[in-house]
C-alpha cells in the first residue's frame, strides 16, 4: 500500500536506496574473510592396519580425529563433529561398547566441538550448516549438538548409516543419530557449492562409505584446501597405499587420485583426517584465513 502511494521520483529513490543497501551488504560480506579452524576430537588409539591395509598391521598408533570450524560470511560452518561426547574421559563403554576395543578414544570434555566453538567465540546456535564427511562414529558423533543446523549429508550415506549392510554396521553408532531423524538436512548426490561463490564446495568423494565427502575450502591467504576427511587418511593412503577400512577400494584410489589432482590444479594443500604428523605441524589455537 505504501509503495503504491508513492511517486514516479519517490520509487525511483526507493529502489536506489535499497540497491545501495543490498549493495553494500554484498560487497561488506565480499571483504570479511574466511576464517578456519582445525581442531581435534581428541585422539584414537588404533592398529594401523585400520588406516593402511597390508602396512604396518600390528602397530598401535594414536590419530588425531580433525575436525573443522569455517567462519564463512554467510554463516557459520563445521566439517565433522567428532567422537561422542559421551565417551569422554574414559567413559567409552557407555556410548561405543565393544568399539572401545578396537579405536579407544582419548577425548577429554574440554576437546568435544562445542567447547572448541565456546574458545573461539561462537556458540552451538551459531552454526549454519554442518558438513558430514560420512556418518561413522568419530565424524558424527555430536551432530545431535545442532538441531538447529543444516546437516549436509550425500543422500545414499545417510540411507547407509540408518539401514547398514550387516559388514558396515559396526563403524554405525546408532546413539549418535538415532533423534536426528527429523533434522534439516541437505540431502546431495555429488558435489556442491555451499555459498555459490566456490568458497567452501563439497565434493564426491565415495569409497570409505557409499557417501563420502570431502570439502574444498578457499581462503584469501593461506590458499585452496582439500579437507579429505577419511577419503585419505594419512600420506600412506596419498602415496597409493589402500585405505584399511573402505566400502570399496576401486572408489577409494579413484577418489584418492582426484583429491590429489584437484589439489595440484589448484595448487593447493590436502590435509588428512588421522595424519597425526601433519596435525602437529598445523596450528589449532587460531585461525587461518
Amino acid at each position: 500500500m505504501l509503495i503504491a502511494a508513492l511517486s514516479g521520483p519517490q520509487l525511483r529513490t526507493l529502489f536506489l536506496t535499497l540497491a545501495f543497501v543490498v549493495g553494500f551488504t554484498t560487497s561488506a560480506q565480499a571483504e570479511q574473510p574466511i576464517k578456519l579452524y582445525q581442531v581435534s576430537s581428541g585422539v584414537l588409539q588404533m592398529d594401523k592396519g585400520w588406516l593402511t591395509a597390508m602396512l604396518d598391521v600390528g602397530k598401535m598408533i594414536k590419530v588425531p580425529v580433525a575436525m573443522y570450524i569455517i567462519d564463512h560470511p554467510r554463516g557459520l560452518v563445521l566439517y565433522d563433529t567428532g567422537n561422542n561426547v559421551a565417551v569422554s574421559d574414559g567413559k567409552c563403554e557407555s556410548h561405543w561398547g565393544k568399539l572401545c576395543k578396537a579405536f579407544q578414544p582419548i577425548q577429554k570434555r574440554n576437546e568435544v566441538i562445542d567447547k572448541w566453538l565456546e574458545k573461539f567465540g561462537y556458540k552451538v546456535e551459531d552454526v549454519k550448516y554442518v558438513i558430514l564427511s560420512h556418518m561413522h562414529l568419530d565424524h558424527a558423533g555430536n551432530m545431535e549438538m545442532f538441531p538447529n543446523a543444516t546437516h549436509v549429508v550425500q543422500k545414499v550415506e545417510m540411507k547407509t548409516a540408518w539401514w547398514p549392510e550387516k559388514y558396515q554396521a559396526s563403524a554405525f553408532v546408532m546413539g549418535d543419530f538415532d533423534d536426528a531423524r527429523d533434522f534439516n538436512y541437505l540431502q546431495l548426490e555429488g558435489d556442491y557449492d555451499l555459498f555459490g561463490d566456490g568458497t567452501i564446495v563439497v565434493l564426491d568423494t565415495k569409497g570409505h562409505t557409499q557417501g563420502h565427502q570431502s570439502v574444498m575450502v578457499k581462503l584469501k591467504n593461506t590458499g585452496t584446501l582439500f579437507l579429505a576427511g577419511d577419503a585419505v587418511y594419512t600420506p600412506d593412503n596419498e602415496a597409493g597405499v589402500v585405505p584399511g577400512i573402505t566400502w570399496n577400494a576401486y572408489e577409494s584410489m579413484r577418489s584418492i587420485d582426484r583429491l590429489k589432482n584437484l589439489r595440484d590444479v589448484h595448487q593447493g594443500e590436502l590435509w588428512y583426517s588421522h595424519g597425526i604428523e601433519q596435525y602437529g605441524q598445523h596450528k589449532h589455537d587460531s585461525a587461518y584465513d
